[in-house]
């Protein structure tokens, strides 16, 4: 399908790392989940072996990543550029939030 007339594309990269698991599972897919839904304070979800580690995660962090998914789904614009094949932009999410431009551009480029 043909995107639809307006549409736009946003690119974010998860930063911020578990110590899950002696800090080997670190930044893994779907780790922001729990950030997303502002449920990091579930005791499930925390633990050496769990999901978010034993530490404790930035304490704005999923406040702050959970008003970003909602002012994008009424809106359609999460707070940051456009992801386009020129500048590439991406939000790089972890204590801190950074955009920066074309984040992989070496490994992009080495399957091109």
């Amino acid at each position: 399908m043909p995107p639809t007339p307006g549409s736009a594309t946003f690119a974010y990269e998860f930063a911020w790392r578990s110590h899950a698991l002696d800090g080997e599972l670190g930044a893994a897919h779907a780790v922001e989940l729990p950030f997303v839904f502002d449920l990091t304070h579930l005791p499930q979800l925390q633990g050496p072996a769990a999901l978010l580690g034993p530490d404790e995660p930035p304490a704005d962090l999923a406040a702050r990543m959970h008003e970003t998914w909602i002012r994008f789904a009424t809106t359609g614009d999460p707070g940051w550029d456009r992801y386009d094949t020129e500048c590439r932009a991406t939000m790089r999410i972890d204590a801190e939030w950074s955009q920066v431009d074309d984040p992989r551009s070496k490994e992009r480029q080495a399957w091109s």
